[in-house]
């Protein structure tokens, strides 16, 4: 599937199954295991899942110069305070990166609108609990 970006870059992105995805630019794609979409969308049949995994690869994409200026505050932040840790970095970037799903995530949320919700209903709460709660202590950890 490709779709376009606010910021006119058109982004690929390819569910197979739940244990593989791969989304990127032009041939420029990056497999990965969707972890954090095999999570939230526990219990989910399989269109719902798909319909929702699409979306929330595609907001990783739409996020994505948010998350690039955060990084580069961030990045010149650790400069500028000349105490770094081969452990703190690593932590930043896992911080960063717990960010970056939240806010994908955020975006599914505000594009599917109050539909969301009514995916969900007859599913348990608990991994979205798991998520919500993880990826906000991630995120925090690394301030």
């Amino acid at each position: 599937m490709r779709m376009r970006t606010w910021y006119g870059v058109t982004a690929v992105i390819e569910i197979r199954n739940r244990s593989f995805h791969r989304a990127g630019f032009g041939n420029l794609l990056i497999p990965h295991p969707p972890a954090v979409n095999w999570l939230l969308r526990f219990g989910l049949q399989d269109d719902i899942y798909r319909k929702l995994s699409v979306l929330h690869e595609f907001g990783h994409f739409q996020v994505l110069p948010f998350i690039a200026v955060y990084t580069l505050g961030i990045g010149a932040w650790i400069l500028m305070a000349q105490k770094t840790s081969v452990i703190g970095i690593i932590a930043i970037l896992i911080s960063i990166h717990a960010t970056w799903e939240i806010l994908a995530e955020l975006y599914v949320r505000l594009r599917t609108g109050s539909i969301y919700s009514s995916y969900y209903k007859g599913v348990s709460v608990i991994p979205r609990i798991i998520f919500w709660s993880v990826m906000a202590a991630i995120s925090a950890v690394g301030w």
